[in-house]
């Protein structure tokens, strides 16, 4: 296939809050998205990101496009025609990203130099496998499998040597695996506590699953557990969206509120944030602290997290407005306290499909936050550009 350079960009506006350029970075007419689960996927230097494509409402289910975007010179690229892999899998900030072909290879696409290289001519692994996250180190990838028979298994693939072995075991719902990306020993998994996947294929949830979501962290080889203090009866349920705090061993993550609740549909769309933590939902803990520290935003309710990779600051998408209503981009300084709002609407319609969640996160070069919007109907990836004195307002 010969890759060419496209353009497709195109400055939109300036932020009314923040001064922040906004540029939209796709224009196909197929849905366009940043791919998530809160491991950037884009290049060490911050310059290019990958980006999947489809008409599917959520074009990280195969089969979709692989693609790459650069930043700087607003040009895009299709490199892959068709991925038959649930995901794509990467390591944070590497811009190395593993994917399956239709002949069921495993590939490796590296997104600065776009050069591309089969590490196994034939995956030997069911289907339905989700590639979630690859050690700094691309040694190993660590994938996941849901079945109503062995409830989750989180399987790791030795790149090295060809080999993968199921390292964990769980008889309900593991997902958003991530690799610590710094030095790639610990991994984060979130636990969808009371869900259990049924023998028909559907989703079995007790009436508390969504108030008892929780995490904890395993070692490489799936061993020494460590539970965190998140979820019932710490916390209000963990939205399942966390990452990494650099190398600290802590996550940064994001809490459910009420209004997230059907129960609860007198407070729908109300800024209240839980008894428990009445300041905001955005909460910082490791495995060894008794309670988390909860970051002061209350007039915030957060969803979709990303952790830059300095591990300075957080960016959330936040649905104080309620939904529909103008969804925000927010970032602050964990270590200050402090936070502004870069996006005060991304134009994302925050419905059920995955095209319409914003996903933002920050490049490797903490120059632009990259996020998805739907304003029409078609998802398109956006950057933020962050202005100079921004992030030093936070300092």
């Amino acid at each position: 296939m010969i890759k060419k350079w496209q353009s497709e960009a195109c400055d939109l506006t300036h932020d009314p809050v923040s001064g922040a350029l906004i540029t939209r970075l796709t224009c196909s007419v197929m849905h366009n998205i940043n791919i998530y689960c809160e491991q950037p996927y884009t290049s060490p230097d911050g310059k290019k990101i990958a980006y999947t494509r489809s008409f599917a409402p959520d074009p990280r289910i195969p089969p979709y496009q692989l693609c790459v975007a650069d930043i700087e010179k607003l040009k895009v690229m299709l490199l892959e025609p068709e991925v038959s892999s649930v995901m794509v899998g990467t390591s944070a900030w590497s811009g190395k990203i593993y994917y399956l072909t239709p002949a069921r290879e495993l590939a490796m696409i590296d997104i600065s130099t776009l050069e591309k290289e089969i590490i196994l001519s034939f995956w030997d692994l069911p289907e339905d496998v989700c590639f979630d996250t690859v050690s700094p180190d691309q040694r190993f990838l660590i994938c996941t499998r849901r079945t109503c028979d062995t409830g989750s298994e989180i399987i790791r693939v030795d790149l090295k040597n060809k080999t993968f072995e199921t390292i964990f075991r769980h008889d309900e719902i593991l997902s958003h695996v991530q690799f610590n990306p710094v030095h790639g020993m610990d991994i984060l998994v979130q636990h969808n506590r009371g869900q259990r996947i049924k023998s028909d294929g559907t989703l079995l949830a007790s009436q508390q699953s969504e108030e008892d979501t929780t995490h904890f962290i395993i070692d490489i080889d799936g061993k020494n557990f460590r539970q965190l203090k998140v979820g019932s009866p710490y916390t209000a349920g963990s939205t399942g969206h966390s990452g990494w705090i650099a190398d600290t061993g802590k996550i940064g993550l994001t809490v459910r509120w009420p209004a997230m609740s059907e129960k609860e549909p007198s407070l729908r769309f109300k800024q209240i944030h839980d008894s428990r933590h009445m300041q905001g939902n955005f909460v910082v803990l490791g495995p060894e602290d008794e309670k988390p520290f909860i970051f002061s935003a209350p007039e915030h309710l957060f969803n979709h997290v990303n952790i830059s990779k300095c591990g300075k600051y957080f960016i959330c998408d936040s649905y104080k407005n309620g939904i529909p209503g103008p969804i925000e981009i927010v970032v602050g300084n964990i270590k200050t306290g402090k936070y502004r709002t870069l996006v005060s609407n991304c134009g994302a319609q925050g419905g059920g499909a995955a095209c319409s969640h914003p996903h933002p996160y920050m490049t490797a070069d903490s120059k632009n936050v990259i996020f998805n919007a739907d304003p029409y109907g078609i998802c398109h990836i956006h950057a933020a550009r962050i202005p100079d004195d921004f992030l030093k307002s936070l300092e």
